[in-house]
């Protein structure tokens, strides 16, 4: 089970202070990242997942979880709702699976997940996106992301392209203390992009602005029509 850079310095940055992250992009600058701002949801976040109409017994899967941030804010107001992360650290699932009340179930990959389970809210907040990779296989997986959800579920995926238009995934790094992941690639994708593929998945789309650091992302928030 991986342990990650990133993982690290999301637990430390909870258990302590809150810590900083190196982010380079092959052939490109170097960023440091504060970890505050994956620790707690923004302002638009809560007012978009408080609006979500939800079943008392729905089922919410967040792809990529990190520390948990967004579940737990599904949680505080419905509280009989299952909460499903996806999250490759270990570290990370470990901390979920004691701060996410029950019920709440953590997995290492997609694969993992009860086939016949269907969600009726599917996250990848954060710039989710970005954890799909290539474009070739974020098409794969947001197909068979749209093909979890219930009749009439959402998805929700933060994203935004500030390198140009359509969908790229440059490479990085993460270094935190004497640790490395990567070199990963993480995609971005402009309005156009994700609406279009999202509606050929039979999906409706609204854009939402963002208020992301940057200033250039947005949430599209579809709905299965099927």
């Amino acid at each position: 089970m991986p342990t990650t850079a990133f993982g690290r310095a999301m637990l430390e940055s909870v258990n302590n202070q809150p810590q900083r992250f190196c982010m380079t992009m092959q052939d490109g600058p170097t960023i440091q990242m504060s970890c505050r701002d994956f620790l707690t949801t923004r302002t638009e976040e809560n007012h978009l997942l408080d609006d979500i109409e939800l079943p008392t017994d729905g089922s919410v899967l967040d792809y990529g979880c990190g520390v948990g941030r967004h579940l737990a804010r599904i949680r505080q107001s419905r509280q009989s709702v299952h909460c499903y992360g996806i999250e490759f650290c270990d570290l990370l699932r470990t901390h979920c699976k004691k701060s996410i009340a029950a019920p709440a179930t953590f997995f290492e990959a997609t694969d993992d997940l009860v086939q016949k389970r269907k969600f009726d809210l599917i996250m990848l907040m954060g710039n989710g996106l970005g954890v799909l990779g290539c474009e070739q296989d974020a098409v794969t997986k947001l197909t068979k992301l749209v093909g979890l959800l219930a009749p009439k579920g959402r998805i929700i995926i933060e994203t935004g392209n500030p390198f140009g238009h359509g969908y790229c995934a440059p490479c990085f790094t993460i270094e935190y203390g004497s640790h490395t992941d990567g070199p990963f690639a993480w995609g971005y994708a402009d309005r156009a992009w994700i609406t279009r593929t999202l509606e050929q998945l039979d999906c409706s789309v609204r854009i939402i602005p963002s208020k992301a650091p940057g200033g250039m992302f947005f949430f599209a928030v579809a709905q299965r029509n099927g």
